[in-house]
């Protein structure tokens, strides 16, 4: 009962010091960052049964995400207008930051290193519907942000499309798993390469807009 507690004064918190419109927008983040931590989970869980390393670091890089988004949330709700919700911000972007380079150190590896990825194909048809899933609910917290200008909300915005990028690393891997061949593990080496230095670019800006955002 303590977490359900903690949870309904949090909401009560928001709604008190927050308009409509930022409250509403806010239970749904909160709402959709807690579907993006089962489906990390899942990700986390289908890693382990179907033996692949990869969907194991997948499944950790989106539950990653989900800290940097929640941590942004924190941010908002602690100290709206003090440093330690800059503070907060700031860390979910070198939350973001850190985990695409080691997301892209491992993409690396695997290039050099590659290795029949094979899931099965139920596992396989599993891992792409979670995969779409995420995607989905990304690109619909991209849509809801799009205008915003709030650090929080251009925090979250740029989280969710970080989480999209590199959710297509993973439904790739799923898809070519059934050719079974090692030039997937190759492909998905070489993406995973790509969208992971993408987002870490995409963090290092998200720094800098906050910190300009701070000095202003």
């Amino acid at each position: 009962m303590a977490p359900i507690n903690a949870v309904r004064k949090l909401s009560e918190r928001i709604r008190r010091e927050t308009g409509v419109s930022e409250s509403r927008t806010l239970h749904i983040t909160g709402a959709s960052g807690a579907v993006s931590l089962l489906i990390a989970l899942v990700k986390i869980l289908s890693g382990i049964l179907a033996l692949s390393f990869f969907a194991t670091i997948n499944g950790l890089y989106s539950l990653g995400m989900v800290g940097a988004r929640y941590v942004a949330i924190a941010g908002f709700i602690t100290d709206r207008d003090g440093r330690s919700s800059r503070g907060l911000y700031l860390l979910s972007s070198v939350i973001m930051t850190v985990s695409s380079i080691l997301y892209v150190a491992y993409s690396l590896w695997a290039i050099f290193h590659p290795r029949i990825v094979s899931y099965g194909d139920i596992m396989a048809i599993t891992i792409a519907t979670v995969t779409f899933t995420e995607i989905g609910l990304n690109i619909r917290g991209i849509v809801r942000y799009r205008r915003a200008d709030t650090p929080v909300f251009y925090t979250v915005k740029t989280i969710c499309l970080g989480s999209s990028l590199i959710s297509l690393v993973l439904t790739q891997s799923a898809l070519l798993s059934f050719t079974a061949g090692a030039e997937s593990s190759f492909a998905n080496g070489i993406l995973g390469s790509i969208m992971g230095t993408v987002v870490a670019l995409l963090g290092v800006l998200l720094y800098g807009r906050i910190r300009k955002n701070q000095r202003q």
